[in-house]
């Protein structure tokens, strides 16, 4: 996408399956895009269509993406999301991660499923009201799925050309069959969670995670037309707050290792920030942030440099608009260039470096986020989990740097090549080796 706006512009089009697809790139058509009201609706169809029926809010427009933004995080706030008892909730979950690490340590190991099981319990937490043990049969089921879902191209038939997405699943095309188990498996076990709910609340009317409160407004809503508070978004938004409060943070962490590993002396430089403000042995806290700027500089250049989501899930506008003198028709479908952004030479010195100085004051004081740095979008689609994000990555980098000096094998490099899908992943995951701190 970058390549083709250096020869056709900042803001070009063109034929992709049934739709008109507009890419938009550089920051200046961005920042104008992301506040623009006619582009903030979504496709018409779901994100797989032949495969998900039912819309997430995700994937909703106009009105019932309000409401359903609007319960959501009124819901998540009431239960712990933002409160300190979530933050302990946390550090839990990093303490028996952490407990898992030292059985094997000195031993390279493979990190990324223990990894996912102990991030997805937090917002297994928000969204269940509970968390399960890392041999859980579920949540092995969900750890396994993540690489199968990951493989999804985000230009792809079945979304490009519903019109023939049933023919696809009937021949098996794009390995969709495997796809489509997991995605049921994973609803049946969300709609055994709503089950127990419902019973739960026959004799308990208190609200103690997401589906509590999504039942709570569908029992509100159960006489106004047209209502989209029903059982099924309730599976499909349990399922789209799992996925992604499990495995962007997951992919995300992964990513932080390996930098630390490519680039040692970072990993020395937070560990030595880490003994001067909190020291290696009291758990951190959200609070500590504001006194270690070179922790926070390290977040905000993984989270550039790797550019997790590097192009928006699909916007459809809704109207005929413009963004700069770029006409661009309704209905016509949209995406915005995030990794453009983050490797535009006009706002960063050289972008290709791994360099987390950047984000550092001049006398080195304080992290600045720029605007242009977006990994959770921007403007009223913003991820409504930035903030919970930041404090789990802030979280489980300071406590991994308290307790182990991670490297690679022996006579092994590490290589920093992704995959751009959905989501940027790094091509291989090599073993690490994690050593307690002396």
């Amino acid at each position: 996408m970058t390549e083709l706006s250096a020869k056709y512009g900042p803001v070009f089009s063109f034929k992709c399956g049934q739709f008109d697809v507009v890419v938009i790139n550089q920051w200046k058509f961005i920042k104008e895009a992301l506040a623009n009201e006619h582009l903030l609706g979504r496709p018409k169809e779901t994100t797989i269509p032949g495969v998900i029926e039912h819309a997430s809010l995700i994937e909703m427009s106009g009105e019932s993406w309000k409401q359903q933004r609007r319960v959501a995080l009124t819901v998540l706030r009431d239960v712990g999301l933002g409160k300190s008892e979530m933050e302990d909730s946390i550090r839990d979950q990093i303490k028996s991660f952490t407990e898992v690490i030292k059985s094997s340590e000195g031993k390279p190991i493979t990190v990324a499923d223990k990894l996912f099981l102990s991030v997805s319990n937090n917002i297994s937490k928000l969204v269940f009201g509970q968390t399960s043990a890392y041999d859980d049969p579920a949540s092995l089921l969900m750890a396994k799925m993540m690489p199968e879902a990951g493989k999804m191209k985000f230009f792809n038939v079945q979304q490009f050309m519903p019109i023939i997405a049933n023919l696809v699943i009937k021949l098996n095309l794009f390995n969709m069959t495997e796809i489509i188990s997991h995605i049921r498996k994973f609803e049946s076990h969300i709609l055994d969670e709503v089950n127990i709910h419902k019973t739960k609340n026959t004799d308990d009317n208190s609200i103690k995670d997401y589906i509590d409160g999504f039942l709570h407004e569908i029992s509100k809503r159960q006489n106004e037309k047209d209502s989209t508070f029903h059982v099924n978004t309730l599976q499909r938004n349990a399922a789209l707050f799992y996925f992604a409060g499990s495995d962007t943070i997951t992919t995300t962490l992964q990513w932080m290792m390996f930098y630390l590993v490519k680039y040692p002396e970072y990993q020395n430089k937070i560990r030595e920030e880490i003994k001067q403000t909190i020291g290696l042995n009291r758990q951190p806290e959200n609070v500590d942030r504001k006194q270690m700027p070179f922790t926070m500089a390290f977040i905000y250049e993984t989270l550039r440099h790797s550019s997790l989501v590097p192009l928006n899930i699909l916007r459809r506008a809704t109207e005929d608009t413009k963004v700069g003198d770029f006409s661009i028709p309704k209905d016509s479908l949209v995406t915005f260039n995030f990794w453009s952004v983050h490797r535009d030479p006009n706002l960063w010195d050289n972008p290709e470096l791994f360099k987390p100085e950047r984000f550092l004051n001049e006398d080195k004081s304080k992290a600045i986020k720029p605007p242009y740095l977006i990994p959770f979008s921007g403007g009223r689609r913003v991820c409504p989990g930035e903030s919970f994000a930041y404090l789990q990555l802030f979280l489980y980098l300071v406590s991994f740097l308290q307790q182990f000096e991670i490297s690679a094998e022996p006579g092994k490099d590490i290589h920093l090549e992704s995959v751009q899908n959905f989501v940027t992943r790094k091509k291989e995951l090599p073993n690490l080796i994690f050593k307690s701190v002396d």
